[in-house]
């Protein structure tokens, strides 16, 4: 359910850090009940004054919330629908965070480009109430910006989906893994990881098998979600593993899915210079 087909979308002239522009995305509110899972999209359009490169993303998550992602449209979207799709081939992903993944700030002289005066963007809530009372909230997106340039890198995504999990019943550490070659050079500054509330462990490596020269590994926590800082550079040809760790204390195996009762095991690097959006899907 939700209240109001609008999103407010204000531009103005300061934000945290003195004389940064900035905008505030802000959805309508929206209200779960009790075990309800939903995903919606709200659209709205940049400042049309200006090209723009995007500097730094601060997310305010509604209760609720699993993921949020920002993207650029291709094609024109109404102002609200329901979205339940973990992507589309006619959006371009500026931020994708699971649950307080927290801001993403772009390296000196990098931005989220190019942006072109009155680009329509769009913001997908994916939530879920797993209280036994109803919730109404509302999520936001602090987008600080400059004027476009020639002299700012553009930052891209690069990723990793393991969609073909095999998550046994009564295991506290089924392990499931991918690999993937670098197409280009990628200058990584930072890394998100993902997956749902069986996650135990997430790990990133290089080399000829898993594990030879870890770039990557974290404790999961599916509360805690953050974009970390990760400075490496991947090379041309470089072979990456993708490991996730997973407990199952259910009764029945788990599989691949987006909601957050199933699971997931993916990753994303950012980078800039960027070429193009890339990365690999096992199915």
């Amino acid at each position: 359910m939700r209240t109001s087909p609008l999103l407010t979308l204000a531009v103005v002239g300061c934000a945290t850090t003195p004389d940064t522009p900035h905008f505030d995305f802000v959805t309508d509110n929206y209200t779960l009940q009790p075990g309800e899972e939903k995903y919606f999209c709200y659209t709205g359009n940049l400042p049309d004054d200006r090209d723009i490169a995007i500097t730094r993303l601060t997310p305010t998550y509604g209760n609720g919330t699993h993921h949020i992602a920002f993207v650029q449209t291709a094609v024109p979207e109404p102002r609200f629908a329901e979205c339940p799709v973990l992507t589309r081939s006619t959006w371009l992903t500026m931020y994708g965070g699971g649950k307080d993944s927290g801001p993403l700030a772009l390296p000196p002289n990098v931005g989220l480009m190019p942006l072109s005066r009155g680009q329509q963007v769009l913001m997908q809530l994916h939530l879920q109430n797993v209280t036994d009372a109803p919730i109404t909230a509302h999520a936001a997106m602090r987008v600080e910006y400059v004027d476009a340039s020639p002299d700012i890198l553009p930052s891209g995504l690069w990723a990793m989906d393991n969609r073909k999990l095999d998550i046994p019943a009564k295991t506290d550490s089924a392990v499931n893994e991918m690999s993937c070659v670098a197409g280009w050079d990628l200058n990584v500054f930072g890394i998100l990881g993902h997956m749902h509330k069986h996650g135990v462990r997430l790990e990133l490596s290089r080399g000829d098998v898993a594990g030879a020269e870890m770039l990557y590994e974290e404790p999961w926590n599916f509360d805690t979600q953050p974009i970390a800082p990760l400075h490496v550079k991947v090379s041309k040809g470089d072979k990456l593993f993708l490991r996730c760790t997973h407990s199952n204390n259910g009764a029945a195996p788990l599989l691949y899915g987006e909601s957050s009762d199933t699971e997931m095991c993916a990753m994303a690097l950012y980078y800039a210079p960027a070429e193009r959006p890339g990365g690999c899907v096992k199915l």
